[in-house]
């Protein structure tokens, strides 16, 4: 019986030597968690109509804003403001806007954006929950949990 467990610790402790080989990949650092802040105040033109989203976290900040229409989002991110440039749109149909939309930044970073449409408001509906996935070149994703309103400026006719 003592020989058994003497045998089974030694196998153990050279399959851990086997795992902790110098064979692996370096893995990447964290990104620094980006902070972010708020987009100006944003106009629509009489018969415009755009998304704005706001973090769910307290302080709520506003950090992202696009027109209807548009292949760019302005984003506050992280402390600085960003266009993004829109790739890809897909799932559902909501008013002006697809359900998921994704952007590349400025650096090349990828930028992914889900949301979930929720009750409809006079000229719009609002957005009950949603999230933007910010992916690095390193491969680390920071997700940002959002809300906030689709709304449309009416025609002055």
């Amino acid at each position: 019986m003592k020989r058994l467990i003497a045998m089974l610790t030694v196998g153990t402790l050279a399959l851990a030597g086997c795992a902790s080989g110098a064979g692996k990949a370096p893995v990447p650092p964290a990104p620094d968690v980006p902070i972010a802040g708020n987009l100006p105040a944003q106009d629509l033109e009489p018969g415009e109509c755009g998304l704005f989203l706001w973090t769910q976290g307290d302080p709520r900040r506003f950090i992202y804003f696009s027109r209807a229409g548009a292949s760019t989002a302005e984003t506050m991110l992280a402390e600085t403001q960003q266009t993004l440039a829109m790739v890809r749109q897909g799932g559902s149909l909501f008013g002006q806007f697809m359900t998921e939309m994704d952007y590349i930044g400025p650096e090349s970073e990828s930028v992914f954006l889900k949301i979930t449409p929720g009750e409809t408001v006079e000229g719009g509906q609002k957005i009950s929950s949603g999230r933007i996935t910010l992916l690095n070149s390193g491969g680390w994703e920071t997700v940002i949990p959002v809300s906030g309103l689709r709304a449309c400026q009416p025609d002055t006719e």
